[in-house]
């Protein structure tokens, strides 16, 4: 019996949710932005991309829990990061549920589920974007260069971390980063 290889559809529903879903987690952006795998961080993070939709899509009956130990552990091995956000089993749980609506066939309530998540940071950036806008119109009115406000302040970019984001953050010996939740202090 000849195995075949198995071909990732970049159009296909569910691989369009897996990548909103990898593309908004935080705690992966982060390391790719800070090459916590080095070098080959972008890579790595496509490669984890595309194995969990394989993995998904030829499991068919994949356990939440299983899931969230195999993201647990390649953010931990690949990335050298630990997480300890509970994002692992969110990500799991959001991800089998959105497979559970395209292997029913209700694509349509698949791209709404998206579109209402994660629509509202684009939504976001483009009031932010049209408040720049009339910002420079009134700033030329006014000639006054108090009130202008720049992009940079209204937008940042997803991968960049705030400050509260930062503090959440802690360099540990061996190169490893903690993610942890808001407000809960880390100790060594």
């Amino acid at each position: 019996m000849s195995q075949r290889e198995f071909v990732v559809n970049q159009n296909d529903p569910f691989y369009i949710a897996t990548k909103t879903v990898f593309d908004n987690w935080t705690a992966l952006q982060l390391a790719v932005s800070n090459e916590f795998a080095g070098s080959e961080t972008k890579e790595i993070a496509e490669w984890l991309l595309n194995a969990t939709y394989q993995w998904i899509v030829e499991t068919g009956d994949l356990d939440d829990d299983e899931l969230e130990e195999f993201l647990f552990n390649t953010m931990n091995n690949e990335f050298n990061t630990i997480i300890e956000d509970n994002s692992c089993m969110q990500l799991s749980r959001l991800l089998l549920g959105y497979f559970g609506l395209y292997k029913a066939n209700r694509i349509q309530e698949l791209h709404d589920e998206l579109m209402k998540r994660y629509s509202l940071a684009q939504g976001s950036i483009q009031a932010s974007q049209k408040f720049k806008t009339e910002q420079d119109t009134s700033s030329e009115e006014s000639a006054n260069e108090d009130n202008d406000v720049e992009m940079d302040e209204l937008v940042k970019p997803k991968n960049e971390l705030s400050e509260q984001d930062a503090q959440n953050f802690e360099q540990v010996d061996e190169g490893w980063t903690f993610v942890a939740k808001s407000g809960k202090k880390l100790t060594k």
